[in-house]
């Protein structure tokens, strides 16, 4: 069997290894159930020990698994179910759902209501419960309500399809997990470039289980096109079983095609089926088929994916559109025989723009896989309590996950960061935009959360981040019952219409403000406006940090990450692109953000993939590999994606507005005017056509943003403005000049005066300390 394409974690010998519970059942004579189990087991075996349910599975099956002599393995349910019961009791226990397919459907629910009480139970004695890799066989509204508890106890949420994400919620999408194995990356480099004297193969398979409904047999037109199809290409056709029920089609289907055949010997000999089919795989053109993971082996042998269906299903498209390779499954139901043949042989021509998805899929991937690892180590959380000292909690008002939105992600950041002096947590006072019946659920239980806070007497402050509109109503509420319970409050202010919204609300803005220990501001125009409602010495300019990135080889990958709109300047890429992409086709653009305003972008750009909405790690992993960063938008303040690409050392190519000359001027990147169409197409055929000067510019921006927007040089700012509220104990110490009033260094009661307002001086904070182009629109 193929080995996942990713380096295997180091060990964690500070942490205590788990007791990791999953299922690794499945069809047993289905190599795609494989493949979707075993790289959630390898991943989670770097953690803890697996306790891995088999039932009775043949030896093939357990060998195909990859399972090791230290998993603990059960053949009873019941016994593993107690198992876990008794580990998580004993809050040693993690738990992870099955990948796959879920049946939405009465009886499906079967399994996932069984599993809520065990779920719980890891839940309430701090384990952590994690579902990735699973998506919807249909969307029956009434199972997908019975899911909500299931899902509500899931620490970590990653569906395998777009269309499944969107319709359960709780989590975004991810490539589907068999995505991960097969050729690595030199080896899928290399099959770029094999010829017909390698790939010399067509494979077809087809289904012929009745699982879902009965499957008829192809017609004649389809027959002829298939054969026809692999005559024009001049491959050779291999019919293939990846499922043993499918052996008798594969075998009658050869017949009449004329092909070879590769049949499944014995249900015992799984992990000797793959094997053949990998061979089989690796001298693949060309791999059609209406089931999900024959197309997907192959294709990470280096094959073209075709979806060929004897219906209108859409399950292979929804995984493909997930990783941004569209309109490859056909829906062969009365196409004739040249219709069908010149269809296939069109997507043939697609494989490399295949394999470019392909790689953009696996960085996706291994994302995904590194946050399981943070999850399962508890790495990232706050940092333990150190011998003597009972650290502040510095609670932030907003929410964190994997949410678009600049706020979202500063709170994210802060959560990731191992401050010295202080714990970090969220309230999650707010829900996704238009959820409303979730938004109240949430801003009650804050109102509840701050005042237990304000009941407990241990040292907390209250940090607000406020934007616009909702957010001053819903968080500055907060603030001010937090304020008024005696909680030190410090308000951190974003969004790039605040002066606006000021102007129109005066009274509500200083409202709240007034109420507030200290102000954070991103820009000197919200500075100046704060400043005129609670004074200059109650207000700093700090910048929103991004921690440093790794440094890794970089593939011929442009990254644009934003909404695909014309405000961020998507139809001036698509020009320049065009002109771009003729002198160097061997590279690829890569659009990661959802699709808004869809005239302003062809979906058919040429060496381009869409991968539409992905997760915020999700794009920090594409940045990684990338070897350019692209943004040409027509109106910005500082995005934060300008940053994260600098963070890991990737020439950035964006435009005059905003705050951007001021991050990439002095050679630091390549600026150009907004919306002309010449000067950024000169700037990315510039980035792409010179490596060294590329690097240059790489470097210097590189070392602009530690100077001034690394977390490392931010964050002890942010964290002595925190704690100055608390008096000496807890930020005196670290902040010269701040004098704190009497108010301040008391540990707040209910009982305390409404307003904790430290006079807050902070070293390098001041609002001359950083340029007033530091704006606060900087979401993606």
């Amino acid at each position: 069997m193929s080995a996942p394409n990713t380096t295997p974690l180091p060990p964690v010998e500070h942490l205590a290894r788990r007791e990791i519970f999953a299922v690794g059942r499945g069809q047993y004579e289905n190599v795609g159930d494989v493949l979707l189990r075993r790289p959630l087991l390898d991943w989670a075996r770097e953690s803890g020990r697996l306790h891995v349910y088999v039932g009775h599975s043949p030896e093939g099956y357990d060998e195909g698994l990859g399972l090791q002599p230290e998993d603990v393995v059960y053949r009873s349910f019941v016994a593993w179910y107690r198992a876990l019961v008794g580990y998580a009791a004993r809050g040693e226990a993690d738990s992870l759902y099955k990948p796959g397919e879920l049946q939405l459907t009465l009886i499906g629910m079967k399994e996932h209501l069984a599993m809520l009480p065990a779920a719980a139970l890891v839940r309430a004695r701090g384990g952590r419960v994690a579902r990735v890799g699973a998506g919807a066989r249909n969307f029956a509204p009434l199972p997908r309500a019975l899911m909500w508890p299931s899902n509500a106890l899931s620490s970590y949420t990653r569906w395998r399809d777009d269309r499944t994400a969107a319709y359960l919620g709780f989590g975004p999408a991810m490539p589907d997990l068999g995505f991960s194995e097969g050729l690595d990356a030199q080896g899928l480099e290399s099959a770029r470039a094999e010829g017909s004297g390698i790939r010399d193969l067509f494979v077809v398979s087809l289904r012929d289980d009745t699982e879902v409904a009965p499957r008829p047999y192809p017609q004649p037109a389809w027959i002829a096109a298939v054969r026809g199809a692999a005559a024009q290409l001049g491959l050779r056709l291999v019919v293939v079983t990846q499922v043993s029920v499918d052996d008798e089609r594969s075998r009658r289907l050869a017949r009449d095609l004329d092909a070879e055949v590769v049949g499944w010997p014995a249900l015992g000999a799984h992990a000797a089926q793959e094997e053949r089919l990998r061979a089989v795989y690796r001298r693949t053109a060309v791999a059609a088929s209406d089931r999900l993971h024959v197309i997907i082996a192959a294709y990470t042998e280096g094959a073209m994916p075709i979806g060929l269906q004897l219906d209108d299903a859409d399950k292979i498209s929804r995984h493909f559109d997930t990783i941004g390779l569209r309109d490859i499954a056909v829906n062969t139901t009365g196409m004739d025989a040249d219709t069908l043949r010149d269809r296939l042989v069109a997507l043939s021509g697609r494989r490399d723009e295949a394999l470019t998805a392909l790689s953009g899929a696996r960085a996706r991937l291994d994302v995904v896989r590194a946050e399981l690892a943070a999850l399962l180590r508890r790495e990232g959380s706050s940092p333990a309590v150190r011998p003597g000292v009972d650290l502040p909690t510095v609670h932030h008002l907003g929410r964190d996950g994997d949410h678009p939105g600049g706020m979202t992600q500063v709170v994210n950041a802060y959560l990731a960061w191992p401050f010295e002096r202080c714990r970090v947590d969220v309230i999650a006072s707010r829900g996704n935009p238009g959820d409303h019946l979730t938004a109240m659920r949430l801003f009650l239980a804050a109102r509840r959360r701050v005042r237990r806070i304000a009941r407990s007497g241990e040292p907390a402050v209250v940090v607000a981040h406020l934007s616009e509109r909702g957010s001053f109503l819903r968080e500055g509420h907060l603030a001010r019952l937090a304020a008024r319970l005696g909680v030190p409050v410090i308000a951190h202010l974003h969004g790039s219409e605040f002066e606006v919204y000021e102007e129109r609300h005066p009274r509500r803005v200083r409202d709240v403000l007034s109420a507030c220990a200290h102000v954070i501001a991103l820009s000197e125009s919200a500075r100046a406006i704060a400043a005129r409602t609670v004074g200059d010495e109650r207000v700093s300019i700090v910048p929103n940090a991004v921690p440093s990135g790794p440094a890794t080889t970089r593939d011929r990958v442009v990254v644009f990450g934003g909404v695909v709109s014309r405000r961020k300047g998507v139809d001036v890429l698509d020009a320049a692109w065009r002109r771009v992409h003729l002198l160097f086709p061997d590279w690829t653009l890569l659009l990661a953000g959802p699709l808004r305003e869809p005239d302003v972008v062809d979906r058919a750009l040429p060496g381009a993939v869409f991968l539409d909405a992905v997760s915020h790690d999700e794009l920090l992993g594409l940045l990684e590999n990338a070897a350019v960063a692209v943004l040409p938008s027509r109106d910005e303040a500082m995005p934060m994606f300008i940053l994260e690409a600098l963070a890991r050392r990737v020439c950035v190519v964006s435009t005059e507005v905003g705050g951007i000359p001021d991050v990439l001027d002095g050679g630091r990147g390549h600026l150009v005017a907004p919306g002309d169409v010449d000067a950024l197409a000169a700037a990315l055929t510039a980035a792409l056509g010179d490596e060294a000067d590329r690097e240059r510019r790489a470097a210097r921006g590189h070392e602009s943003f530690r100077e001034t927007f690394a977390a490392e040089t931010v964050y002890p700012r942010v964290e002595s403005i925190w704690l100055a509220p608390l008096g000496d104990r807890f930020g005196g110490e670290n902040t010269p000049g701040t004098e704190p009033n009497s108010t301040a260094t008391v540990r707040h009661t209910a009982t305390a005066p409404r307003h904790s307002t430290a006079a807050i001086s902070v070293a390098g904070a001041a609002p001359t300390g950083i340029s007033g182009t530091t704006a606060a629109k900087s979401s993606v």
